[in-house]
């Protein structure tokens, strides 16, 4: 039976080593929802993180140098330990597998959980972890087929915050699109597993008044410079590098594409319906959960640059479902933060 957070005495501490991304941006999100539901809160994070202080806004933020010496490692657990049971936690929330080496130890006065956005690689770190929480149904597949017990293994996804009613959008022209160009958006990091390689082949398909706003930074955006020069693509792709907030780029783009070979999720997919944008993407694992091809999205095959453009164009000549705004509406409104919070509450304090 689902019991009211806001009214029992409930403090939660989170483990996080990670910089800057999408799963950051939840991990803000989530925290500070639980917050406004009576949970009080302790993080411990690495140093500098740019996050840091809208974290703090609603949560006791501790900076820490999580050492790779094995045995500086038993101090800092040591120390995370202690200032968790001081500050009267009961339960431990560790996110994606870095966490796991400094989770205290579980017993009858301290649970702990492990949160994963990503598919598991392996145990080996994870003595002190009790609970197993995975924001895709594939992912807790995956864990439980590798041999976690499937009843210490929970399902339970993302929300993103409603955009402002009165959110403006970015200005085109700043940034030398035309104000009549079809604008596909596409965020994350520059690594190969998103392929933005192949938006900017899906691009080169497509005719120029088409044209792609890249967010997000990495490794290999240099690369990706390189390959929209040599498609002839240059002029119509914009690396508008990592921002903070891309509520208003998604306001002024035209079509969310999701273009990854391995997404888990695909929390793109989830902002993109919420900026009502129709979404593209690959048919990688979370995309295909989340995505009912010709219902609330297009789906094409991995790698496939042809098959994404020609979703891309289906929906320029508007040859798809016409309903495809109002069934991700629907859709999206089963990942609402009321219902993800009371999944979290319940489970985490059970």
């Amino acid at each position: 039976m689902a019991t009211d957070v806001a009214q029992r005495s409930t403090k939660l501490a989170h483990i996080h080593l990670g910089v800057d991304g999408g799963a950051e941006k939840f991990f803000v999100r989530l925290s500070r929802a639980l917050a406004k539901r009576g949970v009080e809160q302790i993080a411990f994070i690495r140093h500098d993180r740019p996050w840091r202080d809208e974290l703090a806004e609603h949560c006791t933020v501790r900076e820490l140098k999580f050492s790779r010496s094995h045995l500086k490692r038993h101090f800092v657990r040591w120390g995370v330990s202690k200032e968790i049971r001081d500050f009267g936690a009961s339960t431990t929330l560790g996110w994606m597998s870095p966490a796991s080496k400094w989770m205290p130890k579980p017993g009858p006065d301290m649970r702990t959980f492990l949160r994963l956005g990503d598919f598991p690689d392996g145990f080996h770190t994870y003595g002190n972890v009790q609970q197993l929480i995975g924001n895709t149904p594939e992912i807790i597949r995956q864990a439980v087929e590798m041999g976690w017990p499937a009843e210490c293994a929970h399902m339970i996804s993302n929300f993103v915050d409603p955009l402002p009613d009165n959110l403006q959008p970015v200005n085109r022209s700043e940034f030398n699109t035309p104000e009549d160009a079809t604008v596909l958006i596409a965020l994350g990091r520059f690594v190969q597993r998103k392929r933005f390689d192949l938006l900017i082949e899906t691009l080169a398909r497509l005719p120029d008044p088409v044209h792609a706003w890249l967010i997000g930074d990495g490794e290999l955006m240099n690369d990706m410079k390189l390959l929209a020069k040599q498609l002839g693509v240059e002029a119509r792709t914009h690396f508008l590098g990592w921002q903070k907030d891309p509520t208003p780029f998604l306001k002024a783009s035209d079509i969310l594409v999701c273009p990854a070979d391995d997404e888990p999720l695909g929390n793109v997919v989830l902002e993109g319906w919420n900026a009502g944008l129709p979404v593209v993407a690959t048919a990688s694992p979370g995309p295909s959960w989340l995505i009912e091809h010709g219902k609330t999205g297009l789906l094409s095959p991995c790698g496939d640059a042809d098959g994404l453009a020609g979703s891309v164009m289906g929906l320029v000549h508007q040859e798809h479902n016409t309903d495809l705004d109002a069934n991700s509406s629907r859709k999206l409104a089963t990942f609402s933060e009321d219902q993800i919070c009371r999944f979290y509450t319940e489970r985490l304090f059970s």
